[in-house]
């Protein structure tokens, strides 16, 4: 497991708080892109693309991955935040990690439980259109984002969720009917918010969405009766 590895890095002491070259860069698209306070912390020999963890997950029973990393690396990580983990090399592509690293934490936001299990499939693909349509908005390209990158990197961890071949086509290359989910609609405010709460955001808007498309079809088909 990614954790595993994680606190045996910290142990071994190959665990750091970031301090590569791009890390700036990467961590002003993670607080555009996300809008949870997230720690970031580079690790040797990390292979792939970044992965991203709640700080509440408990490595070792009753003692929380935040805590683990406050009192070895003397690492500030708030509460209800997000453990960002990344190679210590420079990304080949600061925008495909960046997309990468938001299809994890899409995945992640699914599998919390809030919402049926039945719907978890649909509501990952309406959130992850959402964020492929939301990489052309203005403030992220003044930050320097790619959005043909980014959503290479999205598609393709979303696409090894679902158990699609690396090298196929995005999941999102056909275009969504109706409007779509603005970057300003995911992300919020400007204030950060726990992990929780940010969760709670998503799944209400997500069903009002579905309410709304709901409503409409029901109004269309009144009218064609």
């Amino acid at each position: 497991m990614q954790v595993n590895s994680l606190i045996g890095g910290i142990w071994k002491g190959a665990c750091h708080m970031d301090s590569s070259a791009d890390g700036r860069h990467f961590n002003m698209l993670i607080r555009a892109l996300i809008p949870v306070q997230a720690s970031v912390f580079e690790m040797q020999d990390w292979a792939g693309h970044p992965v991203a963890m709640p700080d509440c997950i408990e490595p070792i029973p009753g003692i929380c991955l935040g805590d683990i990393l406050a009192e070895e690396l003397d690492a500030d990580v708030p509460y209800g935040s997000l453990v960002v983990i990344r190679k210590s090399d420079n990304f080949t592509n600061i925008s495909q990690a960046a997309g990468a690293l938001v299809g994890e934490v899409l995945i992640g936001i699914i599998g919390r439980g809030l919402f049926p299990m039945m719907d978890e499939d649909s509501v990952l693909h309406a959130l992850g259109q959402a964020y492929h349509h939301a990489a052309e908005a203005d403030e992220l390209l003044r930050l320097g984002l790619e959005p043909a990158a980014f959503r290479m990197g999205l598609s393709t961890v979303l696409g090894q969720y679902w158990g699609r071949p690396v090298d196929s086509h995005s999941v999102f290359a056909a275009p969504a009917e109706g409007a779509q989910i603005s970057l300003r609609a995911l992300t919020g405010t400007e204030t950060p918010v726990t992990l929780n709460q940010w969760t709670l955001r998503l799944k209400a808007l997500v069903e009002a969405r579905s309410a709304r498309r709901a409503f409409e079809d029901q109004r269309g088909n009144v009218r064609i009766s």
